[in-house]
């Protein structure tokens, strides 16, 4: 996991992140995780125009660094421009698409057949689950017949069509299908009808739901396109590739006006920003809603016989915990909104820009400091790296880790001057 932030006003944007990152792998059956505190998430994605990016979640699309990735698309645009931060992002989605050089066909087929191998192996297991052997080759069939039959309710994401879908879907279907009918043989089931189309169904449950079956990236981009005179910010989701094309989906997007002067935003880990934004933690005010539901209840029954009235000529007492509960909660979102959110946003809108960059640092460090003293694992950790991006002086670094010591290494920076002279 990690922990980051995107804070603005009408002057500049601050993005801020730490530095760990989790790598995770299978030894004989075991799941391992480590944890390293050097990874690069905040990034400058034009060597001349005012956006950057973050990056959350997958470190890597298809086995590839998203910071190769974003410094190949820095030298692709080189010196142009964009009228907004949202076109900024979609000209980074889509150069990813047909483009071998990072993602050899190969390498998208591998992935997706192994998470529609995935698919099959718990539809199988589900099908089975509690059942006699004699009785698997029924439940099976139903299975297969249920999944097929599905397979017309399934949406393909936006940004690819249908008939991309389908055509992917048939020409893996071998594959699939062979390791289909190896769990059947497992099963004790030697026949079965239709395992072709089981499988182009177990592929298309993976197409249509990327987001669930693939390593996904999150990707915030901020800054000022050439026509905005306030900063805006806009996030997608990456969810790998598919048959050539790259499936994103769009999360959100913020744009400062004269009526919005400030923005605050936590990415991945987000509790300390949920609390010093909103007046309280989220998981906590959950905590409350649940325990409050039950004391309600025994404050009803307490009252109805005290009172001397019958509770359970109430028949409609749930519904009635239920609007007190709403009353309450929405009651103490609205003070918390008037008295932290409100003013906190009017703060922000007037704050210099080396203000918001220590807050943003601080309220990572405090994240990283609630992981620590409150969970086994350190998943958020080491360095902050801070970045300022305002319209005319670009992007600057306030605070950013070196795997090398600039001073010792003259030569990458004449390289460097030569390169924007």
């Amino acid at each position: 996991m990690t922990a980051e932030i995107c804070m603005m006003n009408r002057l500049a944007v601050v993005l801020a992140a730490d530095s760990a990152t989790t790598v995770s792998r299978w030894v004989d059956g075991k799941r391992e995780e480590r944890y390293f505190k050097g990874a690069n998430k905040v990034f400058q994605i034009s060597d001349i125009q005012p956006v950057g990016l973050m990056i959350y979640d997958s470190a890597d699309i298809l086995n590839v660094p998203w910071e190769l990735i974003i410094k190949e698309f820095r030298h692709h645009i080189r010196d142009r421009s964009f009228n907004t931060v949202e076109e900024y992002a979609r000209e980074l989605v889509t150069y990813l698409s047909d483009n071998p050089k990072f993602f050899p066909i190969e390498i998208q087929n591998e992935k997706l057949v192994e998470a529609s191998k995935g698919v099959i192996s718990e539809w199988i297991a589900e099908a089975v689950e509690g059942l006699k052997p004699e009785q698997f080759h029924d439940a099976v069939v139903k299975m297969l017949a249920d999944k097929v039959g599905a397979i017309a309710d399934l949406q393909v994401p936006e940004c690819i069509d249908q008939n991309h879908g389908d055509k992917v879907a048939e020409e893996l279907s071998t594959e699939v299908e062979k390791a289909l009918l190896a769990l059947a043989g497992l099963a004790g089931i030697d026949d079965l009808d239709g395992s072709g189309d089981l499988a182009r169904a177990a592929i298309m449950e993976v197409i249509c739901d990327p987001g669930f079956y693939l390593d996904t990236t999150g990707l915030v981009f901020a800054g000022f396109g050439d026509h905005e005179i306030f900063p805006g910010m806009v996030e997608y989701e990456s969810q790998g590739l598919i048959g050539g094309k790259h499936i994103f989906q769009k999360k959100g997007a913020y744009n400062l006006d004269q009526h919005q002067p400030a923005f605050l935003k936590a990415f991945a880990q987000t509790e300390m920003v949920d609390t010093f934004n909103a007046g309280f933690s989220f998981d906590a005010f959950s905590s409350v809603l649940a325990a409050m539901t039950a004391s309600l209840t025994g404050f009803a029954e307490e009252v109805a016989q005290k009172s001397g009235g019958n509770f359970t000529a109430i028949d409609d007492v749930d519904s009635l915990i239920q609007g007190a509960q709403k009353k309450i909660s929405t009651s103490i979102i609205d003070k918390a909104r008037k008295e932290h959110s409100l003013p906190l946003r009017r703060v922000l809108g007037v704050l210099p820009a080396n203000e918001m960059a220590e807050l943003a640092e601080t309220l990572i460090t405090l994240q990283s400091l609630k992981e620590k003293v409150t969970k086994p694992s350190e998943t958020v950790g080491g360095p902050v790296d801070v970045a300022i991006i305002t319209k005319h002086e670009g992007l600057v670094w306030v605070k950013r880790k070196h795997f090398f010591d600039p001073a010792l290494n003259s030569r990458f920076q004449l390289r460097q001057a030569a390169q924007h002279s």
